[in-house]
C-alpha cells in the first residue's frame, strides 16, 4: 500500500511528464531538421533543457515534510510555465501550437492545490500566452513556423486568444470542482471505515459480553439440571433435601437474570414452535453469528416446558463450544412417536472425544427420561445430531 503524501505522487508523476515532453520535442526536432529544417539555435534549445530544471528540484526535495510539498509543487508548476513560455517565445510565440501546453501546468494547478495556488499558477499561464502572443523572436525564413507565425491575420490571433482564455477559465473551475467532489469522497470514504470500525469494535464487545454470559449460563444450567435431577433422586437424604433445593433456586435466580427477554416463567404448557422461538432467541443473544433453522412437520405442545428449555439450550451450548456456525431442528410425527432432531455443524468428533459433552448428555439424558423421551446421539463428520423421542399419548392439551 502506497503511504507517500498525495501531492509528493504528483511531483513524482510530473517527473514523467516533463520527461515525455522534451523527449518528444527533441524527437520533432530531429525529424524536422531531417527535412531541410535550418535547425534552432543555442538559446532554444538550453529553454528545451531547462524544463527538467523542477524535476531536479523534486529529487532534491522529495523527503521535506508533507507540509512543504503544497508550496513546493506551486513552485514546480510556476517554473513549468515559465520555462515553457521561453521555449514558446523560440519557437514562434503563441503562433505555435504548442503553446496551448501551457494549460496543462494551470489544470494540474486546479486538480491539487488550493484555490488560492491554482490562481496563481493559471494566471502565470495567462500571462506567458499573452506574452508569448506579442513578443517572440522571429523564425527563420525557412522555418514551417514561419508561416504560422508571421503569415496570420491579427484577428485570427486575437480568437485563439480567446480560445485560450475560455478553456484556462473552464479547465480551473473544471479542476476544483473535481477537487472538491474528491475531498467530499474521501471524507465519506473515511467516515464510512471509521463507522465500520465502531461497529466492529461494537460486536467485539458484544461477543465478549455474549461469551461471558456463555460461561456463565453454561454451568448454572448445568448446576440446574444437576440439583433438579437430584431432587427427584429418591436416594437422596432428607438432611441434604432442602440445601439442594436452595442451590436449585439459587442457581435458577441467577440463571433467570442472565437470560435476556425471560423474566416471566414459561408456562406449564407449550408448543414446540414457541419454544424454539425463545430458544432462538437465547442463542442469538449468546452467538450472534449463529444461523439457526427449524423445519417442523406438525407442532406439538409439551409439558415442563421449562425442563424442555434447559435440555435444547444445554445442546445449543454443546454445539457453540464446538464451534458449531449452523444448528438445523427438525420436528417429525413417526407412527405413535414424535421425534426432535438437534443438529449442528462441529467439528467431528467420537462420542467419547467431544470435549465438554460428558456430563452435560447425562444430563440430558436423565432430564429427558422424566420428561418421558429418550435420547439418541451420532457423531458424523459433518454432523452432530441428538434426536429426541417421545410418544404422541403424551402430549397435552393446551
Amino acid at each position: 500500500m502506497d503511504t507517500r503524501p498525495p501531492l509528493l505522487n504528483w511531483r513524482l508523476r510530473l517527473i514523467w511528464l516533463r520527461s515525455l515532453l522534451v523527449l518528444i520535442i527533441t524527437l520533432a526536432l530531429m525529424v524536422l531538421q531531417s527535412q531541410g529544417h535550418s535547425g534552432y539555435r543555442l538559446n532554444e534549445l538550453g529553454w528545451l533543457a531547462a524544463l527538467l530544471l523542477p524535476s531536479l528540484l523534486t529529487l532534491l526535495s522529495h523527503r521535506v515534510n508533507h507540509q512543504r510539498h503544497a508550496p513546493l509543487l506551486t513552485l514546480e508548476l510556476a517554473l513549468d510555465t515559465i520555462l515553457f513560455t521561453g521555449l514558446i517565445q523560440g519557437f514562434g510565440g503563441a503562433g505555435n501550437p504548442l503553446s496551448f501546453y501551457l494549460l496543462v501546468p494551470a489544470l494540474l494547478a486546479s486538480l491539487t492545490l488550493p484555490l488560492k495556488n491554482g490562481m496563481l499558477v493559471a494566471a502565470l499561464a495567462l500571462g506567458g500566452y499573452m506574452i508569448s502572443m506579442s513578443w517572440y523572436q522571429m523564425p527563420a525564413m525557412d522555418s514551417p513556423l514561419h508561416a504560422l507565425s508571421h503569415q496570420l491575420s491579427g484577428l485570427h490571433g486575437i480568437g485563439m486568444a480567446a480560445v485560450f482564455i475560455a478553456l484556462l477559465v473552464m479547465l480551473t473551475l473544471l479542476g476544483q470542482v473535481i477537487q472538491r467532489l474528491m475531498r467530499q469522497q474521501q471524507r465519506q470514504q473515511e467516515q464510512a471505515i471509521d463507522l465500520a470500525g465502531r461497529r466492529e469494535h461494537m460486536y467485539q464487545i458484544a461477543a465478549t459480553l455474549a461469551d461471558q454470559a456463555h460461561e456463565l449460563n453454561t454451568p448454572l444450567g448445568t448446576l440446574v439440571m444437576l440439583a433438579d435431577n437430584l431432587l427427584h433422586a429418591p436416594q437422596l437424604p432428607d438432611a441434604l433435601r432442602d440445601d439442594v433445593s436452595q442451590m436449585e433456586q439459587l442457581a435458577r435466580n441467577v440463571a433467570q437474570r442472565l437470560k435476556q427477554g425471560n423474566e416471566a416463567q414459561l408456562p406449564e404448557y407449550l408448543p414446540i414452535s414457541e419454544l424454539l422461538e425463545k430458544l432462538q432467541q437465547q442463542l442469538r443473544h449468546l452467538a450472534p453469528t449463529l444461523s439457526f433453522s427449524q423445519q417442523l412437520d406438525s407442532d406439538p405442545c409439551v409439558a415442563d416446558t421449562e425442563g424442555w428449555f434447559r435440555v435444547l439450550c444445554n445442546l445449543g451450548y454443546n454445539a457453540m463450544d464446538a464451534g458449531a456456525t449452523r444448528l438445523a431442528i427438525t420436528l417429525q410425527a413417526q407412527g405413535q412417536h414424535y421425534r426432535l432432531q438437534v443438529s449442528d455443524d462441529g467439528p467431528g468428533h467420537a462420542a467419547s472425544e467431544r470435549e465438554g459433552m460428558g456430563i452435560g448428555l447425562t444430563l440430558v439424558s436423565t432430564t429427558l427420561q422424566q420428561l418421558g423421551a429418550s435420547l439418541e446421539m451420532e457423531f458424523g463428520p459433518r454432523w452432530t445430531q441428538a434426536r429426541m423421542d417421545w410418544p404422541k399419548l403424551t402430549e397435552p392439551t393446551a
